[in-house]
């Protein structure tokens, strides 16, 4: 399925769904505040103690890691309760390494007509599944709600983005504020059922032995020690198709052919696709140096394997930096149509690159994620020359000891 038309169907069709849901639910017997209403918390109300939670994130590997936090600290205030996760596939074997999930779900949206038939699917096998609460992470998207809606849950919760027109079908809204970071953010679902607010709690995702081996494995066996350097140059493309957070290749090369000849860096590329996988071997055709390229050879277990063991990740705003900062390797972080402050990375040796200009950013909620930008200058003004000399500065001058991998 054309994922950016179904942005669009989602975002009018959406509306008349919650509209005619929301009356079947009204006749029912369902409980929903009033239209336009918010719901603050009230004097004497409590929340049933959740014992069947369905979470729901379609999009977004990266948004998934910041939802984690946030699930842990459910476990913490409800350690009995039972969390199964509705995505989309690919995603299920992050979901699972985590150890904070009971079951993982997912719908095909190949095709329209095969969503269709796997949404009918799913309907049924919601309604069987016995949840008392739906927390839904999603911030714009309208589906997530219906799902959530026909689940039969009696308590739904979920963010109320303004403008968006989705909130008419939650028990609980949650106002989706761009005053905090996107992973505290998603905790502020969790609230209404014990967790404690504020920012999101510290957590690290687990990575397996045998994924760590595996990765070992892959690594040029010469014996030598030195800094592992993983660099993830892709990015998805937005709604018109221009890699607006995508930093230019050839920067990407030269700072890569730079650690390698000042300080004897292993660089390691990561990449999933077609266009990934043309963008790491331009990479390696400008380098003077030769790289290890693991495009399309690693599950998600051993990418984080190849994070955890990294001394640091250069990257733009991808999966890969929300990754690395889940197995807590220091993140390079180039930023441009999305802020920082919203989705960048927190970690103290981390550095971020980020240039706020007037037109920045052109990426959110608000718009679907679909901005109309052909020319990403944000990205183009960051420099090659700085993002090395702070590389070299933070992680590899004077007393500063990046972190060695032998192979």
């Amino acid at each position: 399925m054309n994922l950016h038309a179904a942005r669009y169907i989602d975002r009018w069709a959406g509306v008349a769904a919650h509209l005619a849901l929301r009356a079947v639910g009204r006749v029912a017997g369902r409980r929903l505040p009033p239209l336009g209403a918010t719901t603050p918390p009230s004097v004497g109300r409590t929340w049933a103690r959740p014992r069947r939670v369905l979470a729901i994130k379609f999009y977004g590997l990266g948004n998934i890691v910041m939802i984690l936090p946030t699930l842990a600290a459910l476990r913490t205030a409800v350690p009995e309760v039972e969390i199964d996760f509705l995505t989309l596939p690919g995603n299920e074997e992050l979901l699972a390494q985590s150890g904070l999930v009971t079951r993982v779900l997912t719908v095909e949206v190949a095709t329209f007509p095969r969503f269709v038939r796997a949404g009918a699917r799913l309907i049924r096998r919601l309604r069987a599944g016995g949840y008392d609460t739906v927390l839904d992470f999603e911030q714009f998207l309208k589906v997530s709600g219906i799902f959530g809606f026909l689940s039969g849950a009696p308590e739904l919760i979920g963010f109320d983005t303004e403008g968006q027109h989705r909130g008419w079908l939650y028990t609980t809204r949650v106002v989706s504020t761009d005053s905090v970071h996107t992973r505290d953010l998603f905790l502020r679902l969790a609230v209404p059922l014990g967790a404690l607010p504020g920012p999101a709690p510290a957590w690290r995702l687990p990575v397996a032995d045998a994924d760590r081996a595996r990765v070992r494995a892959l690594l040029p066996g010469d014996g030598a020690v030195r800094p592992l350097v993983v660099i993830h140059p892709g990015t998805g493309e937005s709604y018109n198709r221009v890699a607006l957070k995508r930093w230019e290749i050839e920067r990407f090369a030269a700072v890569a052919d730079a650690l390698v000849e000042r300080h004897g860096a292993l660089v390691a590329f990561t990449g999933n696709g077609e266009v990934e996988r043309e963008l790491i071997a331009e990479a390696t055709r400008r380098m003077r140096h030769p790289a290890l390229d693991s495009c399309d050879r690693l599950a998600v277990g051993e990418l984080a394997a190849l994070l955890a063991e990294a001394s640091l990740v250069l990257t733009g705003d991808t999966s890969v930096m929300h990754l690395a900062g889940a197995v807590g390797t220091p993140v390079v972080a180039l930023l441009g149509p999305t802020p920082p402050a919203l989705y960048g990375p927190s970690g103290p040796r981390d550095l971020v690159f980020y240039k706020d200009l007037y037109c920045s950013p052109c990426l959110s909620n608000y718009n679907f994620k679909m901005s109309t930008c052909t020319d990403p200058v944000c990205m183009r003004s960051i420099g090659t020359d700085e993002v090395l000399a702070a590389i070299e500065a933070r992680y590899f001058a004077g007393g500063a000891q990046a972190r060695r991998v032998g192979v």
